[in-house]
């Protein structure tokens, strides 16, 4: 092996990288319903516990905060449901 000198392309992560687009992506389409949850990560891949891909970890969150962001989440979805009721609004994918 030569032992050449490494620039930061070195630690450059292809993988990483791409969770993290998608995990800024997740966070911000639930903030936009109001919903955020803080404790949201990425779990790297383990080569000990047969986890092989990138994962978003959304982390712990109390009963309170969980019907919280039920409830903000379903308030957004009727207000969807009568635009598009109206004729005023796509549907959902």
């Amino acid at each position: 092996m030569d032992y050449f000198p490494v620039d930061t392309s070195h630690f450059d992560n292809p993988d990483h990288d791409e969770a993290k687009e998608v995990a800024a992506a997740f966070v911000n389409a639930l903030r936009r319903v109001r919903v955020d949850f803080p404790s949201i990560d990425i779990d790297q891949p383990c080569d000990t516990c047969q986890q092989d891909k990138h994962r978003i970890a959304l982390g712990w969150i109390t009963l309170e905060e969980a019907r919280r962001m039920a409830a903000t989440v379903n308030a957004a979805l009727d207000e969807l449901e009568r635009y598009r009721k109206a004729g005023r609004s796509p549907r959902l994918p």
